[in-house]
């Protein structure tokens, strides 16, 4: 991107044109700092209250949404002094501002994708502690890390000192990359970008599939993140913008379609990455929408593990331990005698009619019926 375009000697102020494109970045720089804001607020509450456990990927998660909502802050700021409108229309004097938040928004959005991305994967880590799943997420957070950091780099220092990037009376002294140069970098990044959004999303799927949990909460948990594959077409559609600005001499008319892009790609990354404390939410308040409340979702456990409580049901094998004092009723099908005491076991006729054993177990106030089966095989 050239920091010292041509433009036309105007009286204008900065502020919104009509006809620009200037409200489309005010406009969604603003319902999603609102719908997010919200969301973020959910899932710390989640997390700190109805949890109580707060983990890496929380803090990873909070501090990539505020470095997003600078950028949406930023673009709004770029939008208010030009971006948006045809190069003509952009008054000298709001040159040297618009060109300062365009440079802001280049690192807001490297931070904002590191803390975003490994957020999702440490979450990932907590849910499949299998070789396999942690070894790839250590290569995917090594490669996220290294990308975003040389991305960093290399757009602060495109233009050095960083100063020269907003010069546009061409004072200060420096050199700026060459423009080929700078295309080539544009477009390295962007595919290793897109490869590698597709694997953080497509990484979690068989861990998902296969983890016991009723189909329906099996599908609908697959579509949540499945929707991360928005965030990876945001960021296609982000690129193509990019690779067109290159060519492109009305550059900062474009530009603010390249930044709302930019803005989706995170937000919908942070929005997958947060909606499960968003069911945790809802099955508190509206339990019969989900089911019972006291199961919880396996990605939200209170020891930050991913595991299925099981509760004790009549005849079940997940009945609670209890040390108290036991009496047991034990059976036979073939009738017999009782001798039953506290601790001790007696047997009773139950209805039967076959070779099982059935018990009913009673612990403190409650009744368990148990029921063994034998199985002999000969040869």
């Amino acid at each position: 991107m050239a920091p010292h375009p041509q433009y036309h000697e105007l009286d204008a102020r900065a502020g919104l044109q009509e006809g620009s494109r200037q409200a489309s970045v005010f406009g969604v720089g603003i319902s999603f700092i609102i719908i997010i804001a919200m969301l973020i607020s959910v899932r710390m509450y989640v997390r700190m209250f109805m949890i109580k456990a707060v983990g890496v990927d929380d803090i990873f998660m909070l501090v990539g949404t505020i470095f997003t909502f600078g950028l949406s802050v930023a673009s709004m700021l770029a939008a208010y002094y030009g971006v948006g409108k045809h190069i003509a229309d952009i008054p000298p004097t709001d040159m040297v501002p618009m060109l300062q938040s365009i440079y802001s928004t280049r690192l807001l959005y490297c931070v904002a994708m590191f803390f975003v991305k490994q957020s999702l994967l440490v979450f990932y880590l907590r849910l499949d502690h299998r070789r396999v799943m942690r070894w790839t997420v250590y290569g995917l957070m090594f490669v996220v890390a290294a990308l975003n950091i040389a991305s960093g780099v290399v757009l602060a220092i495109s233009c050095f000192p960083p100063a020269l990037f907003w010069d546009v009376e061409g004072v200060v002294d420096g050199e700026c990359m060459a423009p080929g140069a700078q295309q080539a970098f544009y477009d390295a990044n962007g595919y290793l970008n897109i490869i590698t959004d597709i694997a953080i999303y497509v990484a979690p799927m068989p861990m998902l599939w296969n983890i016991q949990i009723p189909m329906r909460q099996k599908i609908a948990l697959l579509g949540v993140f499945g929707l991360g594959f928005f965030s990876v077409a945001a960021g296609c559609v982000r690129f193509g913008y990019v690779r067109k600005l290159s060519n492109e001499t009305d550059m900062y008319f474009l530009l603010a379609d390249s930044l709302n892009w930019c803005e989706l790609e995170i937000y919908v990354a942070i929005f997958c990455g947060s909606a499960p404390a968003l069911k945790v939410l809802l099955k508190s308040w509206w339990p019969r929408l989900f089911g019972s409340s006291m199961h919880q979702t396996p990605d939200y456990q209170p020891n930050g593990r991913s595991h299925n409580l099981k509760y004790a049901h009549m005849g079940g094998s997940g009945s609670r331990p209890y040390t108290g004092p036991k009496t047991y009723l034990s059976h036979s099908s073939g009738g017999g005698q009782r001798k039953g005491s506290t601790g001790s076991s007696a047997e009773m006729p139950l209805p039967g009619g076959n070779d099982s054993k059935e018990a009913i177990v009673m612990q403190g106030n409650r009744i368990h019926r148990k029921t063994e089966f034998t199985m002999e095989v000969e040869d």
